[in-house]
Order: C-alpha cells, then sequence, then structure tokens
C-alpha cells in the first residue's frame, strides 16, 4: 500500500488517537493531519487535498455540515474523498451528508474496538 494523507476534523482527542492508530495499522506511511474545529477544517482540506478526511459533525463554533457546504461550493471533487464519521445516528443527517456527495456515512462506536475496526473497513475499502 502507497502512502497517503488522511485527514481528521474531529475535535475530540481520544476520537482522533483511536483514528490515527487504525489509520497507522492499516498503512504505517500514511501521514495524518488533524483540524479541531471547522474553520481549521475547512483550511486543511483546501490547503491539502487529503485522499482521505475522516469528519465528524459535531464540532466547536459550527456543525460539520458547513464544512461539506463549503466544500461543496470551493472544491466539488474532494467531497468523495469525505467519510462523515460522528456519533450522530439521525437518519436525516445522514441523507444529508450523502445528498451533499460525501463518500461515506458511518456512525461512530463507543467501543473502541468496533471503532477502530470501522475505520479500517473504511481504509481498506480504498485499495
Amino acid at each position: 500500500m502507497s502512502p497517503m494523507l488522511v485527514c481528521f476534523i474531529e475535535d475530540s482527542d481520544l476520537d482522533f488517537e483511536l483514528g490515527q492508530m487504525a489509520v497507522q495499522l492499516e498503512n504505517p506511511l500514511t501521514k495524518i493531519i488533524r483540524a479541531k474545529c471547522c474553520h481549521e477544517g475547512m483550511k486543511i482540506v483546501e490547503d491539502n487535498s487529503p485522499q482521505l478526511t475522516f469528519l465528524d459533525l459535531n464540532l466547536p463554533g459550527c456543525d460539520g455540515f458547513r464544512i461539506l457546504k463549503h466544500i461543496a461550493k470551493s472544491i466539488p471533487d474532494q467531497l468523495r474523498r469525505i467519510v462523515v464519521f460522528t456519533t450522530s445516528s439521525n437518519p436525516q443527517d445522514r441523507t444529508r451528508a450523502m445528498e451533499l456527495g460525501v463518500s461515506n456515512f458511518q456512525t461512530k462506536s463507543s467501543d473502541p474496538e468496533e471503532y477502530l475496526m470501522t475505520v479500517r473497513r473504511v481504509l481498506a475499502s480504498l485499495s
């Protein structure tokens, strides 16, 4: 597997650490970048064009849909590289995200093992 750039737009340190661990288990050569809020998230995606972005919807200052709308207007091709990875199990959030063009919508598990497996499944689907 070749090196890739993965972005996490995630304010929770624990969730980021679990996601980072899963990515590195799947591909140790992966470079991982992180944003903790909407403004940082929009900038990091625009400036770096990651091959994969995990986006939490519940962020300080705004929800992840603001990021999705911004990307849809400024760099729409990047939407297909975004996986919404959130605690929301609201079917309306899923529908809205998929209609905006994200590649996947996953609900975070509170079980660390299941969380790791979900991230690894998403990465494996890219290869």
